[in-house]
């Protein structure tokens, strides 16, 4: 949502109450926060019930909104922070990350029992090796590659640089292609793109 918007829809939200503006705002950012709280906590139901309290706290204090500088990057913060407050106070540690969003690129016809074994194989493994990557570099891959966001908002919403940001990517995906590559040989003659393209398929 670009500024100008995003200050006419707060605008309402603030002076008066507007509960068409609310709606917008709410389809707007609900799931992208949603899937941001789902990078830290271990299940959907701790996640949004995270995103309700930010949201409910933002109205609590919605005179105080249009004051605020990036406010996409204060709402992505307010959901990081609390979500950290949460693991730390409940001890727990995020679970697998689900790889939902791959695509049949490689062998499109899984009504082929082998191909949808071999489909079946690459998910698995690259939720594997996505699961065992360091914290923070699992962290900013996913807000990356799968929540789109970009270099400055992640530094942003972690409090790391860009650079930083940009390094903990590379080395998640030379950890993928690594992969890829041990997949490939495995399978090869089987996977009907070329090594190249298939290195580049999800990376």
């Amino acid at each position: 949502m670009n500024p100008i918007k995003l200050n006419h829809i707060l605008k309402k939200i603030v002076e008066k109450n507007d509960e068409k503006a609310f709606s917008v705002f709410f389809d707007h950012y609900h799931t992208r926060l949603l899937n941001l709280a789902l990078l830290f906590l271990p299940n959907y139901q701790q996640a949004e019930e995270l995103v309700s309290e930010v949201i409910l706290k933002l109205l609590q204090k919605r005179e105080g909104l249009l004051q605020i500088q990036n406010f996409e990057g204060y709402l992505f913060k307010m959901v990081k922070n609390r979500a950290l407050n949460s693991i730390k106070a409940s001890s727990r540690e995020k679970g697998k990350i689900s790889i939902d969003d791959i695509q049949d690129y490689l062998i499109p016809d899984v009504s082929d029992p082998e191909k949808k074994m071999i489909n079946g194989d690459l998910k698995r493994e690259l939720n594997r090796v996505i699961a065992n990557l360091p914290p923070k570099r699992r962290l900013v891959f996913k807000m990356v590659k799968d929540e789109n966001l970009s270099y400055k908002e992640v530094a942003e919403i972690l409090e790391i640089s860009e650079r930083t940001v940009e390094v903990h990517l590379k080395l998640a995906i030379t950890d993928l292609r690594g992969t890829l590559q041990q997949f490939y040989d495995e399978y090869q003659g089987r996977i009907l793109v070329s090594n190249q393209r298939f290195l580049s398929l999800f990376l």
